[in-house]
């Protein structure tokens, strides 16, 4: 099998280092969808903007990723109302489909070639008991706020989803799916030619109290916009509240009209099951079954892929388990690293001691990716600050200070992982 990212061919892009050095208004640093997004929303203010990225625009998570915009992520609706309450929770959720909705309309606005396909989100039990206490609450929580949902039982579901392994599900639209490096490498075309000077190859070295560092030179300006996810912590930014978890995708070969159907008898979604580490799964505009998910045991992993022997094994058995009937041959497994916080929620603020460096990241999904890019640079040129609270990296976790650095960062961000999302969910 080919471990080599499949969205990105056989050919890398080709990439202009920085070196020499330049004044701007605005220097960004990260060429992910949050970087990328925050230089176009600049830009179209007339901001002169300048983006430094380690690799080539959508090389790290964001380009690596499944494609699905929905506003879920690693916690649904029902997670953030019982985390936040229900003004703020649902003050959440909208900043997420904000995002959903930045993406949609970049791509119609700027014609972008990115396998755009329209799909809703179906989220489905792995047990009778998941069904009532996941499934049906998430469906009276969309109820509550005003926000539409189909709740599927296992005998109604098999009407959209060929499988009899899942006990039910909830559907709701407003939701896509695309290829997400190519949306990168479009909005990165964009941004050039609204004037924004890109320069890939240049690894961020340092901040100062005059801009940012290369190895090849520098960029000085009033404000500077770190998106980095995962890095900020090597740039000294949210070292105890950035980490990171691993997914796995895999892709097949292009499958046959009729073995489509034996996965979605109806319209194609993007499915994810409520599994402690979760499987999801769509159709790309190919006709490939596109499949994710990990083990325990990678998830927290320091060592990138390094499980994709182990992973491949568990994706082919969930394919078999739930489409017996379909013969699958998986083409591609790869892996990414994508960026989090102890509790889920992603990370916003200002350098301590350099109050003009800006950052955020550990979005967990392209929506909130986006919508923080968006958030920065409401934040820059206006004083946004509604939801810096909840992002504040030094907001209160279950585990930080001294007990971190005793369990180490992988331990103690799974242990608050499963505190923030799951714990809740075994209370009687």
């Amino acid at each position: 099998m080919d471990s080599s990212v499949y969205w990105y061919g056989a050919r890398r892009p080709q990439v202009q280092p920085l070196n020499t050095s330049l004044t701007t208004g605005v220097v960004v640093v990260g060429g992910g969808i949050a970087g990328l997004t925050c230089a176009h929303a600049l830009a179209a203010r007339g901001v002169d903007v300048v983006l430094v990225e380690d690799a080539y625009c959508g090389a790290g998570a964001s380009g690596k990723s499944s494609g699905f915009i929905t506003p879920d992520s690693e916690l649904e609706l029902s997670d953030l109302i019982a985390n936040y309450g229900a003004a703020r929770g649902q003050a959440l959720w909208e900043f997420a489909r904000s995002g959903v909705e930045r993406i949609r309309g970049t791509i119609s606005a700027l014609a972008i070639d990115c396998d755009y396909q329209v799909q809703d989100s179906l989220m489905v039990a792995s047990s009778n008991w998941a069904l009532r206490r996941v499934i049906a609450l998430e469906h009276r929580t969309h109820a509550a706020l005003g926000y539409h949902s189909t709740l599927y039982d296992r005998a109604s579901l098999g009407a959209v989803l060929g499988s009899r392994t899942y006990q039910g599900g909830i559907r709701y639209g407003g939701t896509f799916a695309m290829n997400a490096f190519a949306y990168c490498r479009a909005l990165r075309d964009a941004i050039i030619r609204q004037g924004v000077r890109v320069f890939e190859g240049s690894r961020v070295l340092r901040l100062t109290p005059q801009g940012v560092e290369t190895a090849g030179g520098s960029v000085t300006a009033p404000a500077v916009a770190v998106l980095t996810d995962r890095y900020l912590p090597a740039l000294g930014l949210a070292t105890d509240t950035v980490h990171h978890i691993q997914s796995f995708l895999a892709i097949s070969r292009p499958l046959e009209g009729h073995e489509i159907r034996i996965i979605f008898p109806g319209d194609r979604l993007m499915v994810w099951d409520t599994d402690i580490v979760y499987k999801y799964f769509r159709i790309t505009g190919e006709g490939r079954l596109l499949i994710g998910g990990a083990d325990l045991r990678s998830m927290y992993s320091e060592r990138e892929g390094g499980a994709s022997a182990r992973v491949s094994i568990v994706l082919r058995r969930h394919v078999s388990t739930h489409f017996p009937s379909l013969d699958l041959e998986l083409e591609h497994l790869w892996s990414g690293l994508i960026g989090v916080s102890p509790d889920f929620a992603p990370v916003a603020g200002r350098h301590a001691d350099f109050p003009r460096v800006y950052f955020a990241g550990a979005g967990a999904g392209l929506p909130w990716s986006a919508a923080l890019g968006a958030y920065l640079a409401d934040k820059i040129t206006s004083g946004r600050a509604e939801l810096d609270e909840v992002f504040s990296p030094s907001r209160s976790f279950l585990i930080r200070g001294w007990p971190l650095h005793l369990m180490g960062k992988a331990a103690s961000f799974a242990a608050s992982h499963g505190i923030a999302k799951y714990s809740r969910r075994l209370r009687p």
